[in-house]
């Protein structure tokens, strides 16, 4: 004889499961993208060279690349954003230097100040989108 076990309430904890998981969306996931990245490009735009202003101007978080950007792209997630200038060469030279110029960083120091409260900012927007929709399952 074989024994069963029924759980009662399995059609509840299921449908929220499953709204938990459509919770995290492109639609749902970008602007919490957006949002916590932008001080990290507020950083950079604020410490970007000031010649002709186009460095700063080219720093933008968005979830497209130039395609020199794209074509050297290794993705490594379903959805993904960038912060950062442009495809503009001058910006390498400026944060990493050459034989003519010493490094004058502005990405490195703009990310390791905002990526830890970036991730936080993330993390608990992201878990709030999934209880909600727990709640709403």
């Amino acid at each position: 004889m074989k024994m069963k076990i029924r759980i009662e309430g399995t059609e509840d904890i299921a449908r929220k499961l499953k709204a938990m998981g459509k919770a995290l969306t492109r639609k749902t996931l970008t602007p919490i993208l957006r949002e916590n990245l932008q001080p990290i490009a507020e950083d950079m735009r604020a410490n970007a060279a000031r010649g002709s202003g186009e460095m700063a101007k080219s720093v933008r978080v968005s979830n497209r690349l130039s395609k020199t950007q794209r074509s050297k792209l290794d993705r490594i997630a379903p959805i993904e954003m960038y912060v950062g200038p442009g495809p503009l060469p001058q910006a390498i030279q400026e944060e990493f230097g050459n034989f003519h110029q010493q490094p004058r960083p502005f990405i490195g120091p703009a990310f390791d100040r905002g990526a830890d409260k970036a991730l936080e900012g993330i993390a608990e927007q992201g878990i709030d989108a999934i209880l909600d929709a727990a709640r709403k399952g």
